[in-house]
This record gives structure tokens, sequence and C-alpha cells, in this order.
């Protein structure tokens, strides 16, 4: 059953929490997108007030404070809503996003098309901007804004007649609940709805090689059972001098895990999700009831990696009354100048963030294969108006190569357990029936075949195994150390080349 504004578990936690400003949000939720299972609501009067935003600036001039804030947050926002269907399997793919807003002013679209670099148009009877980020700003009401990617017309148009309805029938029970956690004190709450997510037999393929299953008591079929249950995941972000975040697992059974295996699992499937975060290892885990908490600190970086699993699709929306943005007019030296400035600090702030990855691996997954598609996705997002043409090359090459290294890391996991399965069906029938090719980085392998390859007979063992895993993080290994080499070569490059022609110093 759905909930309603009027539900008593609803109103009950808006009761006992203190300040909550859910009810504030109740605008926002009637309009999300039928099929979202992720959301992220932000307090954003709320944020800018705390004390870490105070001190780092997250209410200065949008693009000079990118680089030092983990998250984009427009200045005219009140409320910011962030909702999409995820598939956590493959790396939290997001099918499409929607990011809704409540502003303290009205934004004019034309001022949004210059700020953008996009134009105005008119869908199903609003006007809309279409964004060079494949996106559009839907005007929904005079202070009400939607923000729909990625940028397909008819879907848009099928969704505004959908917000016109206004009712909480595309939100779950689980992410309503989620968003009655947000208050003064925690501005920023994330969910992901995970009921009937993934198959029991996907799960038993992907944790068959578990370490923590292989070092502890636990049975397959048991954590099997487990992750089955799971209902859904919510993290509660607390902003004051420093960042707290408080995560829960939630389950539809009691969980039987001590406090150590519960980490030792959790941590695990973020490595196999490529997704891990360091600020994590630190965290006390603990198992209650039902759900497992998760709470500790949260770095700068821990913070910005977190909040890009969904984010707003464009960083320049507005600070239109600091800046004219003349279309007729052509950009001074010093327009380009400061905003490609901006532009190569912003990526190399990205590339820092991940650069602690580099000696990390994981040939299941690759350790950090999420954060590497998501941060290719911000370059792609990033100020473009006033950019020099050669920087914004670099950016875009640099964006590709990210994707290409997680691509490559992600494949090594599936290439050895294809590999290992076909080792398996040797052993039983005492030749190769399957053929499996890669052709990811100019390399290419074949596991066997009727016509060519030397029986393998009875030899399924964990030492193929593990050779075939080294095999395939060698590989995986070696085109990402490529990639980091064009990287930081480009980086050089760009780096000399824009100080020279700019005469200032990037």
């Amino acid at each position: 059953m759905q909930l309603r504004l009027n539900n008593p578990l609803i109103l009950a936690l808006c009761l006992v929490l203190p300040t909550p400003a859910f009810g504030q949000f109740t605008e926002l939720t009637g309009r999300v997108h039928k099929g979202s299972n992720a959301v992220v609501g932000i307090d954003a009067v709320a944020l800018k007030a705390s004390e870490l935003a105070q001190k780092e600036g997250w209410s200065k001039k949008l693009e000079a404070a990118y680089v030092d804030r983990a998250m984009f947050l427009p200045p005219e926002a009140e409320k910011l809503m962030i909702t999409s269907q995820v598939i956590p399997g493959e790396g939290f793919k997001e099918a499409w996003g929607l990011a809704l807003m409540t502003l303290s002013e009205p934004v004019p679209m034309i001022d949004v098309a210059r700020a953008e670099g996009g134009y105005v148009d008119q869908i199903n009877g609003k006007d809309v901007v279409w964004t060079p980020s494949d996106s559009y700003v839907v005007e929904l009401d005079p202070k009400m804004v939607g923000i729909v990617y990625p940028g397909n017309r008819q879907a848009i148009s099928n969704w505004i007649d959908e917000a016109a309805e206004n009712n909480s029938d595309g939100m779950s029970d689980y992410l309503q609940l989620a968003l009655a956690k947000i208050t003064t004190d925690t501005p920023i709450v994330m969910a992901i709805d995970l009921k009937d997510a993934v198959s029991p037999h996907v799960i038993e393929q992907r944790w068959a090689d578990s370490e923590t299953i292989e070092k502890t008591t636990l049975k397959i079929e048991d954590v099997v059972a487990m992750i089955q249950s799971i209902q859904g995941a919510t993290i509660e972000l607390s902003i004051g001098a420093s960042v707290q975040a408080k995560s829960r697992i939630d389950f539809l059974e009691p969980i039987t895990l001590s406090d150590a295996n519960a980490k030792r699992l959790i941590l695990e499937a973020l490595d196999r999700l490529g997704s891990h975060i360091d600020d994590f290892d630190e965290h006390k885990f603990s198992v209650l009831g039902k759900s497992i908490i998760v709470e500790g600190d949260l770095s700068k970086g821990g913070l910005r990696r977190l909040l890009s699993v969904l984010e707003v699709p464009t960083t320049k929306f507005s600070e239109l009354k600091e800046e004219s943005v003349d279309s007729d007019k052509a950009p001074s030296a010093g327009d380009m100048a400061e905003n490609s400035q901006t532009y190569y600090k912003s990526v190399t702030t990205l590339l820092d963030d991940l650069h602690g990855d580099r000696k990390k691996q994981d040939t299941r997954g690759g350790y950090d294969a999420v954060w590497m598609e998501r941060y290719a996705r911000k370059i792609d997002r990033l100020p473009i108006l006033y950019v020099d043409e050669d920087l914004l090359n670099f950016g875009s090459q640099t964006a590709e190569t990210l994707r290409y290294m997680a691509g490559t890391r992600k494949s090594a996991g599936l290439t050895a357990g294809v590999r290992q399965s076909s080792l398996r069906t040797e052993s039983r029938s005492g030749y190769s029936g399957y053929s499996y090719g890669y052709r990811g980085a100019g390399y290419g392998y074949r596991t066997g075949s009727r016509g060519g390859a030397e029986p393998n007979f009875g030899r399924s063992t964990q030492l193929d195994r593990s050779q075939i895993e080294r095999q395939e993080q060698n590989r995986a290994t070696s085109t990402r150390e490529e990639g980091w080499r064009l990287i930081e070569n480009a980086t050089a490059e760009i780096r000399k080349e824009m100080t020279m022609r700019y005469g200032v110093e990037f």
C-alpha cells in the first residue's frame, strides 16, 4: 500500500524527529517519475547554514567553489530531491534520472539557456531548456523546476503529465520513510529500494568464491537467503563542522550475523560492486534486529563519491544575477582564462580523488569502477560556456579513458568467471565446448574449442581458478596503468599549453 500524506507512520515520524523537513518535500514527492527506486533528499537551506558549508564557502560563486565542495547545489534551491531508477548489480547504472527543486525565486528559462549554452523549447505546454549535458530543465511552476535526463523528449512529455497529477504513487513506502528522516541537523538523506532486486541464482553465482565465506563459518546458502531478503539501504548525513554518516541496510528477517562478519560481508559487497569507499573501513558496524547499522565520519572525497551516485545533471544552473550572459557578445580573454582555469581545476580535483585507488585491485569487479564511471560523468557535466576548446577536448578524452578503464576492470571479473565456468565444464566432460573471445584493448584469448585447444581432463583445481584470476587481474591492471599514464601525460601537456596561451597559471 502506498504511503499518503496523512499516513499515520509518516505523521508519527514527523512528530518525533527534531525540526522535520519532510513535510516541505511533499510538493516534490508527488511529481516523481513512476518506477523510482533511489532518492536523495536535501534541505538546501539547512545545509548551506551548516558550519562546514560556511567554512568551505559552499554558497560562494558556483564555479569557483566547485573544486572545493563535495557536491553541486544550486544557490537558489531551497529543497532538492533527486530520484532515479538504478540497477545495483550493474554499477548502479541509471535508466533515467530526475532532479526536482523548489526555488527561493523564479529563474527565467532564457537565462538558464544562455548560462547552460542550450536553448529554450516547449514540451507539452511547459517551457523547457535543452542543455548540452543531454538533459532538459522544465519549469513546472514559477518556483519549481525539474531537470530530467537523458533528454528523451517524448518520455519527458509523458512525465509532465504524471507530474501534473501530483500524487505519491511514483515513490515506494521505503523511500518515503527515508525522506521523513531529513531534519535541520541531518539535511541529506539517500536511500535505495532493493526489494526483489536480485535473483537468488545470481547471488549464489557471485558469492561462490567469497573470501568472507571461505574464512568464516558462514554458509553460502545462508548468505544467499539473507541477501535475497534485503529491503533497502538508507544513509543519513549529519552536517556540522564535519560530516557524519549513519547507514542502515534493512532486511525482511532478523540478522544472525556477528558485527564483525556483517562488516566483512558489506565491505566485500562494495568491493564486488566496484564502489568501495575507504571511510567505511573505519566505520562501526553493528547488527540490530533486521538491520545492519554503519556509523562513522565521512571525508570530503567520500562525500563526493557517495553523492555522485545520484546528482543533478548539470553544474551550471544559475548564478545569473552575478554575471551577465549575453549570447550576442563574444567572451573576453579574461572570461576564457577564468572559466578555463576553473574547468581545469575541476577535472584535476576529480582525478586526484581517484588517485588513491590506483594500487587497489579486485578482479571480481574493479575496486573503483563505479567511481571512475561517475567521475567521467561529472567531467561531462562541468560548465563548458567560455571554456577553451582544446581544454574541452582534453576533458572529453579524459572522461572516455576513465570509462574504458572502468569497463576493463569490471570485465576482468566477468571473463575470469566465464573461464572458470569453462574449467568446470572441462572437468565434467573431458573437453571444452565453450569459446569466448574478448577484444577490449587490442588483446584477446580463447578459453578452448573443439578444434584446437588441448583437452583439460579433470584439472579443475583451485590452482587453475587462482591462475585465471591472476591472469585477468594482470590484463585489467595493465590497461589501468596505461590509462593513468595517458591521463597524466595529457594533463601535463594541456596545463603547459593553457598557461602559455593565457599567461596565467593552470
